[in-house]
Formats: structure tokens, C-alpha cells, sequence
């Protein structure tokens, strides 16, 4: 059975799963971007390389913070920049999102054009709205941790998940195992239903 991992800030060994990298490449999948954070530090160019790699399998992490990193104009700039380039490399994009949800829906009317993700989804009250895009949920051990988060797992559509481990020790397994717990659906349908979403949006 594959374990899929859709953000992880370490090279993957024992699975399959889109390393976050610095702009280098590496054997494994990886996704490069600037992240929000360094909006005013980072350029595109120091990314546009990586991203024409073929073991480039997504865009990210990009987005929005209004709790860290240069003013939201700066990076509101730099992420539609960087979704230009999505757009016309046809890559993923996956998404760091801090409190800025109205300008992210706002995005998506005019400029979804491939499959994007949030990483490490764990917005309970955003979840009647969310559900409603075609964005994808990306659920890491902080969103099952959550106890708000409980009550709306099951009610994801599952051909709607990826799973994640971001930055943390976790083992992807665990994750996995996590949420059949908290939804009490079999470990070997989630496992099928996962592996069909990540291999659609990341490639076969």
C-alpha cells in the first residue's frame, strides 16, 4: 500500500510525496515558490528554473499572511505573479493561508486554472464557503489534532483530500491512520481515493 504526502518539508524515503524545496532539485518530487514571508526578499527569478524541472510537480508554497511577512500588497502582488506562472506552466499550486480567505476566494474567479491546494487546512468556520470552490483540502497532524475540526471531517468529500505532514516528525502513515479514526471509514478506501487525488493533480 503507497502513502502519499502532498507537503512535506522533508526528502520522502519510504513514500510518495512533493518535497518542499528551496529551488533545487532533487530526485524526489518537489514544489518551489516564494512563499509569503519572503515576498519582499525572494524574486521570481531565483524560481522560474526549478519550476521548468520535470520533477517539479507544483507551485507553492504561495499565498497570503496577515499575520507575518511583508504588507499584504506586496504579496498580494508577488502570488499573482506566481499564478501567472502556474497558469502558463500548468502546475498545482499549493497554498499558504493565513486570515486572508476573502481574497482568496476572490482569486479563484479569476485565476484558478489548475488544481490548487491548501496546505495544512484547519478553518473549521471556513468550511460551508471552502466546500464550495474546487480547491483542494490538504489535512496535516494539526488539523486532526484540532477538536473543531472533528466535526466537519466526515462531511469533506474525500475525493476532495490530500494528506500532508508539513514540517513536523510525523509519519505520513500516521496521518492517514488518523483521519480513518476520527471519520471511522476503512484505512484501504482512503488509501485508494487518496492515490487517485494526488496522482491526478501531481502527476502518475
Amino acid at each position: 500500500m503507497n502513502y502519499y504526502n502532498a507537503h512535506t518539508h522533508r526528502i520522502p524515503d519510504n513514500h510518495i510525496g512533493i518535497y518542499q524545496s528551496d529551488a533545487e532539485y532533487t530526485a524526489s518530487w518537489f514544489s518551489v515558490g516564494v512563499h509569503p514571508w519572503q515576498a519582499d526578499v525572494q524574486t521570481l527569478s531565483e524560481i522560474i528554473p526549478a519550476l521548468h524541472h520535470n520533477n517539479c510537480r507544483a507551485l507553492g508554497e504561495v499565498g497570503l499572511d496577515r499575520l507575518k511577512g511583508p504588507s499584504m500588497e506586496i504579496q498580494h502582488a508577488m502570488l499573482l505573479a506566481q499564478l501567472n506562472l502556474a497558469n502558463e506552466l500548468q502546475k498545482p499550486v499549493i497554498f499558504h493561508l493565513v486570515r486572508a480567505w476573502d481574497e482568496f476566494y476572490s482569486l479563484i474567479k479569476s485565476r484558478q486554472h489548475t488544481p490548487w491546494i491548501i496546505h495544512g487546512f484547519n478553518a473549521p468556520k471556513q468550511f460551508p464557503r471552502f466546500v464550495q470552490t474546487k480547491v483542494f483540502f490538504s489535512l496535516g497532524p494539526a488539523s486532526l489534532q484540532n477538536p473543531h475540526m472533528q466535526s466537519i471531517l466526515s462531511k469533506i468529500p474525500l475525493n476532495r483530500i490530500l494528506f500532508e505532514t508539513d514540517d513536523t516528525e510525523t509519519d505520513i502513515y500516521q496521518v492517514y491512520r488518523d483521519y480513518s479514526q476520527a471519520t471511522s471509514s476503512p484505512l484501504e478506501e482512503v488509501n485508494a481515493q487518496i492515490e487517485q487525488n494526488f496522482l491526478a493533480i501531481f502527476g502518475a
